[in-house]
């Protein structure tokens, strides 16, 4: 009996303990998260022009956000750059996991190294470099189609309205396939040896081994990238704004770039936060999609 109140109290102590070096996390992530949230959907439904005093709208920047070509625009090339460049992310990224597998360590070692390094270069970096990659006169891409008889193929990459979004989806993707694979191949090195030796036996080569049992056994980890990328590619601004600025036009005007146009150039803070409220319940919306897509089932080994 006397045993059983010790530990009692000790789980107490223990549970107490817990608490006490969680509160100062919760305090960090309630004063940088919870509470902007909150005081951004409260001033969503008001008029701020940054500086006076906050006057009650009601619902009214919801009907002017739907009112908004501009905006509304701005989520459809949002959508897309996310959609596009997550895509060429994450298959990218596996593909090139699967790849580095199949090499030495040493050799591993080195194009892990080479594949994760664009995912450590700063965005603004990232774009300002193939700004003059890409540039239609004197950029690199042209100067190679042309040596190579390509003339055809020779663009103003970042000024023609059709080829600007899927210009900066597809830097976007490659930006971060290195990130990708790093996950991925993390996960595929985990996996018992085993599994391999024994599929070995059976006659199944690498592709096969890959299809039928890397990729379903890695499966949570394929989940959890595809959701990082697209959150990361919806909030992307930088990259675009160091590229295009939104051009050609409004041809590449994301919803981030809308945003603070919006806020900082017109001084309505009220109308882009309802703007950054909408953008969250789509971004919710495409993640809880994506997930049962890429739901099946969870293999134990």
């Amino acid at each position: 009996m006397k045993f059983g109140k010790q530990s009692s109290a000790l789980t107490l102590k223990t549970r107490l303990l817990g608490t006490s070096f969680l509160i100062p996390a919760l305090l960090f992530i309630g004063a940088t998260m919870v509470v902007p949230i909150g005081w951004n959907a409260v001033l969503s439904f008001a008029t701020w022009n940054g500086m006076g005093a906050m006057k009650a709208a009601g619902w009214s920047n919801y009907t002017a956000f739907f009112q908004d070509t501009v905006t509304l625009k701005g989520f459809y090339y949002s959508i897309f750059i996310a959609v596009v460049s997550s895509a060429i992310a994450v298959l990218s990224g596996l593909l090139l996991a699967l790849l580095i597998h199949r090499t030495g360590r040493r050799e591993g070692a080195f194009y892990r190294f080479v594949f994760f390094a664009p995912a450590m270069m700063p965005l603004v970096v990232i774009g300002l470099l193939f700004t003059f990659v890409l540039s239609p006169d004197t950029g690199l891409l042209n100067h190679v189609l042309r040596a190579m008889g390509l003339q055809s193929l020779e663009h103003a990459w970042l000024a023609e309205p059709g080829i600007v979004l899927w210009t900066i989806a597809v830097i976007g993707g490659w930006r971060f396939s290195g990130f990708v694979m790093m996950l991925a191949y993390t996960a595929i090195v985990a996996l018992p040896g085993s599994l391999f030796e024994a599929a070995k036996l059976e006659g199944l080569g690498y592709v096969r081994q890959a299809r039928l049992i890397i990729l379903p056994l890695i499966m949570p980890t394929i989940r959890l990238v595809t959701m990082l990328m697209l959150i990361l590619s919806f909030k992307t601004y930088d990259i675009v704004w160091a590229m295009t600025r939104g051009g050609p036009g409004d041809f590449s005007r994301t919803v981030p770039v809308r945003m603070l146009d919006v806020a900082f150039r017109y001084n309505e803070f009220g109308y882009s936060a309802a703007i950054s409220v909408m953008l969250t319940i789509v971004v919710s919306v495409i993640i809880a999609l994506s997930r049962k897509l890429t739901k099946g089932n969870v293999y134990e080994y």
